[in-house]
């Protein structure tokens, strides 16, 4: 990847964290936004356009990490490094729904239900566009797709996990996820090849 593709990925990406981020915003807090004054508006507008700018770059810095991890992970594991990665989308998705609800659902009295819900939406849309992957590229685009958008996607949510609070929750996955989605479903098109497609 030359720096010329580089510089159109960063800055569509940065694009796409930000107009997504202003899209959740206004349905989290489009009452608020609009009833007061167009001055308020267009400071909200803004506002979240930068933070959503914000996931954007740490979804960029997590993914070249992934590609990084991707190629030690190949050298060490060799053959077995796809199933090193579907045994951490697993402890992943255990570890999504048990920590959270042991941090915050036992102490409030919540069903575990609703601590499975979101994981498993985030697992399948993973899986979803795994499959497209796929069909564009080969099934060895599969495990490292969902990695990507489960694992790496979790690990940048982190500080939203930690608040527990389900509009901030919103608000920075959607534009993680697609942020997320974007690059890799752009990647083997950068990179003209194949191979792209395992990364």
């Amino acid at each position: 990847m030359n720096l010329k593709k580089w510089a159109y990925l960063f800055i569509t990406t940065l694009l796409i964290g930000g107009f997504s981020a202003i899209l959740v915003g206004m349905m989290l807090e489009g009452n608020s936004l609009w009833g007061s004054g167009m001055a308020n508006l267009f400071i909200g507008l803004l506002w979240s356009f930068g933070l959503g700018a914000t996931f954007s770059i740490v979804s960029q810095m997590g993914f070249f990490a992934y590609l990084t991890i991707h190629n030690v992970g190949m050298g060490v594991f060799k053959r077995i490094w796809p199933y090193v990665q579907v045994l951490l989308i697993l402890f992943t998705f255990f570890d999504l729904i048990y920590l959270r609800y042991t941090t915050f659902g036992k102490e409030a009295g919540d069903g575990l239900l609703g601590y499975i819900v979101l994981p498993l939406v985030i697992l399948l849309y993973s899986c979803f566009i795994a499959f497209l992957k796929v069909n564009q590229t080969n099934i060895r685009a599969a495990i490292p797709t969902v990695f990507v958008l489960f694992v790496v996607t979790i690990i940048e949510w982190i500080p939203a996990l930690k608040e527990n609070n389900f509009s901030s929750m919103i608000y920075m996955l959607v534009p993680l996820l697609l942020c997320n989605t974007w690059q890799i479903m752009q990647l083997h098109r950068l990179t003209q090849s194949k191979a792209g497609a395992q990364s």
